[in-house]
């Protein structure tokens, strides 16, 4: 065995010989793979193994079709050919026009990565799987490349092509501890000896965790138990002449696919059941859990009224394994958060059909520093200090009771709420506020006019619009409040931060006390990777704010590039902090009778910041504005939020203060053409495609990026960030959904929404560049649908922000 190598992949499932393979094929061939047992022989040698090209955004599409295009490769490989029935095709099922339309919408985005669904009505989906009764039924969607693959096989052509390019796989051989030294690198302890190496990756299904506690880490990943069954022999199945297409039902939460001339059919029934919460025995090895068909006669007999002939036939063979959820469904697969070369590729319930595209992704950040696709809907820091063993076991079991309901737009799921809160939020609450979450915080969406208040999560506008529409009403006419917790906020010191800094952002940095501005950060291939707001409190401090979700993400990318002369100190004040937002033209008004000071514009004008008080609580007050309003960003110790809300309100009464949402934030966004972290600004991307041009310094002599940038601005844009206005009022577009020129995809929508004050329905995406210029005349699909759509300037409300300035 070797005693040095590159990289050590822990794990010999579908999860690390995917990586291990991947990695030779990114150039990286001094690489191991250490397995305790046998190649396959936890969650992947019992799994059902079915290839979907179905994903509910365009990453996890293209990861899929990654998977699809490998394991036809695979099979294919006359040196090594394995079981793969490829396109069998499969159907989700739907019995509401509210599923129909979201299967609409996935069929547009998936479009955008060349991957061609079908929305078929329930006589199609009779005609092309013959044992399914149209019952209850409306329609479906049709996935043309559905199919299942033979787990270990898989597995196994993965390993031998690896290990063909120069990696090495050590089966029977646990690893028994983990040691990180002062260069970063990794000592792996196993039962055969030492391996040193520059990286690990944890792969290790769902015995996650006992690696995890070796680095001192705990992922955010719980095992279900999980059934299905094999039937005897089908006649009509031997009679039909074709193979079966696969089968997904969310009416009765089962699933089922063709095996030998009967049926394989699982289930995710409600009366589901954790695994392993209390420690996994170590002779876990090849195993199942205990069948207990009881637990799902209910969904069992609704497979039967789906698929009669399942009536008539026998079971020959059960099986109950487990299955490894996150808190979102979502793999992790990427750096793990406050750690230095490790990495994990982890929580893949559907690890078969996922997971080659999964190595792939992984092994380009390894390799690469970042993936072809922006990966944030896989990365594990998109998780921080709130997920812990019992929420994720909450929402494992949550997401496995709902596993083929997709998210509707705003809907958050109910299970291990409230995560994060703050003072105000039982106040809010009482106050009638409706709220979403945020990276586990409880934030406001909008304020309900009734407390049987109730909005259907739909694709189409709801029944919150005229509420929204008041809200911003109300900001743009007069003044209102709302409470923005969970913001990313880290301290910078040091005599050699504002240095260091100008060196991390690629535009100038605001560099007078009391000073704010807006600066971005690139990754090394000169792609956006981060937006914040710097703030020049004093001559010592500044402070470094960014969205909610990106809390463990920049904490990781600024320390990962600290000087190491100790010139610059960050400290970390998310969770300790809160900011109250104060918006309108009546917003000075209020804040001059909550806080003593001169608030004039004069004395305090935009992109200003001051320490103040606000009544008695101690604040840090900024004059910013994601609204295009005059507005106030309030930050305070979460000790001393509720005093400084009284003060607002108190101030407030005199001038009609009224509370807002996010809901709202959002629509005034989208009219001054903000854009949004992770879905706007993706790595994807350079800043001058994503519009960014002014905040670019091309003439400093160095920042991250630069030379990357130099390369990607020679070899000119190929894509432009716009905005659009659709010519239409029954729906939004959502992100992902297509662009159309005459028939052809020519971009994707990366946020949308209506815009109150305007009166206009509005999206945001990337186009082909030939296609960005205003008054061009585009379709966008919306809920499958072509509209008129017209690209405009990209701020359609107070471009020259006077209102902001007042």
């Amino acid at each position: 065995m070797k005693t040095q190598t590159r990289v050590v992949v822990i794990g010999g499932g579908i999860a690390g010989c995917s990586t291990l393979y991947h990695l030779t094929q990114e150039g990286w061939t001094d690489v191991v793979l250490v397995e305790r047992n046998e190649l396959t022989s936890g969650t992947t040698w019992h799994s059902a193994a079915q290839v979907t090209n179905f994903g509910m955004t365009q990453t996890m599409v293209g990861l899929k079709s990654h998977s699809i295009r490998l394991y036809k490769e695979l099979a294919e490989d006359p040196e090594y050919p394995i079981n793969y029935h490829h396109a069998d095709g499969g159907i989700r099922l739907a019995n509401t026009e509210r599923v129909m339309e979201g299967y609409r919408h996935f069929a547009s985005m998936a479009k955008g990565m060349d991957v061609d669904f079908e929305v078929i009505d329930a006589a199609e989906c009779a005609r092309r799987h013959p044992l399914i009764s149209t019952d209850n039924l409306i329609g479906g969607l049709w996935d043309p490349l559905d199919g299942d693959i033979d787990p270990a096989q898989l597995c196994q052509a993965l390993a031998r092509r690896a290990r063909k390019a120069g990696a090495e796989v050590y089966r029977n051989t646990p690893v028994i501890g983990l040691t990180q030294h002062q260069d970063d690198s990794w000592t792996v302890h196993t039962t055969h000896g030492d391996i040193s190496c520059e990286i690990v990756v944890n792969a290790c299904g769902y015995r996650v965790n006992e690696v995890g506690a070796m680095m001192g880490v705990h992922h955010p990943v719980a095992s279900m138990e999980h059934q299905y069954f094999l039937t005897e022999e089908i006649p009509a199945i031997r009679e039909a002449g074709h193979r079966m297409p696969l089968l997904r039902c969310p009416i009765s939460d089962y699933y089922c696919r063709q095996e030998k001339f009967g049926l394989l059919v699982g289930f995710y029934e409600q009366g589901c059941k954790t695994w392993g919460m209390d420690g996994i025995d170590p002779n876990f090895v090849n195993a199942l859990c205990p069948d207990d068909l009881d637990r799902v006669t209910d969904v069992l007999e609704g497979a039967f009224a789906r698929m009669p002939a399942l009536t008539e036939v026998g079971i020959h063979t059960v099986v109950n394994g487990p299955i490894t959820y996150t808190i979102d469904g979502a793999p992790l697969v990427g750096p793990i958060p406050g750690k230095r070369n490790a990495f994990c590729i982890i929580g893949l319930r559907a690890g078969l059909g996922e997971g080659g595209g999964h190595g792939w992704l992984l092994a380009q950040q390894i390799v690469h520093g970042e993936a072809c696709y922006d990966t944030w809907v896989i990365d594990p820091r998109r998780f921080t200090g709130h997920a812990n063993v019992e929420l994720t076991a909450l929402k494992a079991v949550e997401d496995y009771q709902n596993e083929f309901r997709f998210h509707f737009p705003h809907e958050h799921r109910p299970a291990g709420r409230p995560m994060k809160t703050t003072p105000l939020t039982p106040i809010l609450a009482a106050e009638g506020a409706e709220f979403g979450t945020v990276n586990g915080w409880e934030r406001v969406a909008y304020i309900k006019p009734a407390p049987d208040f109730h909005e259907t999560h739909s694709f189409r506008f709801t029944e919150a619009f005229d509420v929204v529409a008041a809200e911003v009403k109300a900001v743009q006419e007069g003044v209102g409040l709302t409470e923005v917790n969970g913001f990313n906020r880290i301290e910078i010191t040091g005599p050699g931060a504002r240095d260091w800094l100008d060196r991390m952002v690629c535009g100038r940095i605001p560099r007078k006390e009391g000073k704010v501005g807006l600066g971005y950060l690139l990754n090394h291939h000169g792609m956006v990777k981060a937006e914040a707001t710097l703030a020049n409190l004093d001559e010592g401090t500044i402070w470094y704010g960014s969205a909610a979700a990106s809390e463990y993400h920049d904490m990781d990318w600024l320390t990962a590039h600290l000087p190491k002369d100790g010139s610059v100190k960050l400290r970390s004040l998310t969770n300790d902090w809160t900011i109250l937002v104060l918006a309108g033209p009546k917003a000075r008004e209020v804040l001059q009778a909550a806080s003593r000071g001169d608030w004039t514009a004069a004395a305090f004008p935009w992109l200003s910041v001051r320490r103040a008080f606000v009544g008695i609580a101690p604040a840090v007050v900024m004059s910013v504005s994601f609204s295009g309003e005059l507005a106030y960003e309030i930050h305070v110790p979460n000790a001393s939020l509720y005093a400084a809300y009284l003060a607002l309100r108190r101030a407030g009464e005199a001038h009609g203060l009224r509370l807002f949402g996010s809901y709202a934030v959002e629509s005034m966004r989208l009219e001054k053409g903000y854009l949004h972290w992770k879905a706007d600004l993706v790595t994807e991307f350079t800043p001058f495609e994503t519009g960014l041009d002014r905040f670019v310094a091309m003439a400093k002599p160095d920042f991250t990026g630069k030379p990357a940038l130099e390369r990607m601005v020679a070899a000119g844009a190929r894509r432009a960030f716009v905005s659009l206005v659709l010519d239409c009022t029954h729906a939004p577009a959502h992100g992902g959904d297509s662009i159309i020129h005459e028939g052809r995809v020519v971009g994707t929508v990366t946020s949308a929404g209506w815009g109150h004050r305007i009166g206009r329905n509005i999206a945001m995406g990337f186009v082909e560049p030939g296609f960005a210029a205003p008054g061009t005349r585009l379709s966008v699909e919306v809920i499958g649908a072509p509209v008129a759509a017209e690209v405009v300037e990209g701020c359609l409300y107070d471009p020259e922000n006077v209102r902001v300035r007042a």
